[in-house]
């Protein structure tokens, strides 16, 4: 593993920013990183369950504000509307 910089786009409307201050990594991002689940896209970036501070957000988000601390797990962009996400089983 080496260090990497990645360019993020400008926000869009439903973006939010978060500057990562701590990151998990678990089971899973040590099989992606070894390509042990089948061949891995590198670069990867493990770490994918973080805790950190929004820096920016998009035109349309009214659920978070600049400042705020939030935590990201492994399931974002779920519906939130399915019989699976009213389960809670996003």
């Amino acid at each position: 593993m080496v260090p990497l910089t990645i360019e993020r786009r400008a926000l869009q409307p439903t973006d939010v920013a978060i500057e990562i201050l701590y990151c998990g990594v678990c089971h899973s991002d040590i099989h992606t990183a070894r390509s042990e689940w089948g061949s891995a896209r590198y670069p990867v970036v493990p770490g994918h369950e973080i805790i950190g501070k929004v820096m920016g957000v998009g035109s349309e988000v009214k659920k978070f504000k600049e400042g705020d601390q939030v935590g990201v797990g492994c399931m974002v962009d779920s519906c939130q509307h399915c019989e699976a996400c009213e389960e809670g089983l996003e």
